[in-house]
């Protein structure tokens, strides 16, 4: 699918006019990353727009001991590291690809003029980090103040595809077991004894990536 294609079919460039969505992909470049390829470092002034086009992209901080904290996941449609859009300074996080990823990077001066012209973007922006707050406190509450089986719970609450009121409940994991522990401050061994716990218990099966809840009400307690 060709850039033009692909802008158009993004909620967040919805309003914007043919000619606007041109010159998007006229002066934006798109980049390819392998994954585990860092797209932005920690502390990297960097002025531009990032949005995935294709593929799946982390933000993590990692500390000089080498510990890593996955703060956020994007995926296709989703713009990244917005705090770097209207002014060039130190990016607060790494952004890398979690698997082969297609990034749009626009320069920060050409969003901006774009936004005098199509002031909806603005609007977008101003849902996007409200919800992104939202999320960040949820990820301050899961750290501080719940236990690792209660994360776990809480994570597979949020992921799961609630299309019918059945008790049970497949799901495909977004990330693998190791991106899934740096998110929730795990080690990739205590995230396993939490899976087998919940599976000694008959909560639920995991294969891989693959898991079934067999007792979703139980599960809702759990994460709360």
């Amino acid at each position: 699918m060709q850039t033009m294609e692909k802008l158009r079919e993004i909620d967040f460039f919805q309003g914007l006019s043919e000619e606007q969505l041109v010159m998007l992909a006229r002066e934006g470049r798109v980049k390819w990353y392998k994954p585990g390829e860092i797209i932005v470092s920690q502390e990297e002034p960097v002025r531009a727009f990032y949005l995935v086009l294709s593929g799946q992209v982390k933000i993590y901080r990692s500390s000089v001991e080498g510990k890593e904290q996955t703060l956020y996941l994007f995926g296709t449609g989703e713009p990244f590291c917005l705090c770097a859009v209207f002014e060039k300074q130190g990016f607060p996080a790494n952004a890398s690809a979690l698997e082969p990823s297609e990034v749009l990077v626009l320069p920060g001066q050409t969003f901006e003029n774009l936004a005098h012209e199509a002031p909806t973007l603005v609007f977008h922006i101003l849902l996007v980090l409200s919800r992104r707050l939202k999320e960040s406190m949820r990820l301050v509450e899961n750290l501080a103040l719940k236990e690792l089986p209660q994360r776990v719970a809480t994570f597979l609450v949020r992921v799961a595809p609630r299309e019918t009121h059945s008790e049970t409940v497949d799901m495909y994991l977004p990330l693998t077991h190791r991106e899934l522990a740096k998110m929730l401050g795990a080690t990739p061994e205590g995230l396993s004894r939490v899976f087998k716990r919940l599976q000694t218990q008959g909560l639920l099966a995991v294969n891989g990536r693959d898991v079934r809840v067999y007792d979703w009400q139980t599960l809702e307690r759990l994460s709360q």
